[in-house]
């Protein structure tokens, strides 16, 4: 962005001239086609209507004599003014106790699902604790079998039951039936 200040760009008083002279003409081909040629009737129903000239009228030489009876033009009878209707009032306190009973309605709509939710809410905050409590146990239970899984364990439980290590071991061929025999090394 440059540091000038805005400029309005400068009228040019020809370039104005010009503009208005051809509004002008504009205007008058406006008006010329309105009026219409020399022979034809002007315009003068509508919002384009274009007023006749006006001719000046000689006034009737003055005379004397009887003044005419005022002769009024005949007009249809009017009716007869027909009074207000009478305004309809509305049971206001019906109106008034329903808007009432609806707006009460929905406040106890609206606590009555609150306290569903809320409901709902204390709900699965219990069963969140109890998966929880249960997800606790089930890591304590498998610590202890695989506390009791250890070879150690396994074999001082052996002893208590009276188990002791062989001195060879035979294993059993399948294929054949044959058996080896080989000592025991305390694995």
């Amino acid at each position: 962005m440059s540091n000038e200040p805005y400029r309005r760009p400068r009228a040019d008083a020809d370039e104005i001239i010009k503009a208005a002279r051809r509004r002008a003409r504009a205007a008058s081909s406006r008006r010329r086609s309105l009026v219409g040629e020399a022979g034809e009737a002007p315009v003068v129903d509508g919002s384009l209507a274009v007023q006749p000239e006006a001719v000046p009228v000689e006034a009737p030489p003055e005379r004397k004599a009887e003044p005419e009876p005022v002769k009024r033009a005949r007009t249809a009878p009017r009716p007869a003014a027909k009074p207000a209707a009478e305004p309809v009032e509305l049971p206001r306190p019906a109106f008034v106790g329903g808007v009432l009973a609806l707006v009460v309605a929905g406040i106890v709509g609206l606590l009555l699902l609150n306290t569903v939710i809320n409901e709902d809410a204390y709900r699965l905050q219990d069963l969140r604790t109890e998966a929880a409590d249960l997800d606790q146990t089930e890591q304590e239970l498998q610590s202890e079998l695989n506390e009791l899984k250890s070879p150690n364990n396994l074999e001082v439980k052996a002893s208590q039951y009276g188990m002791v290590e062989p001195d060879k071991v035979v294993h059993l061929n399948l294929s054949d039936g044959s058996t080896v025999e080989v000592p025991w090394n305390g694995e």
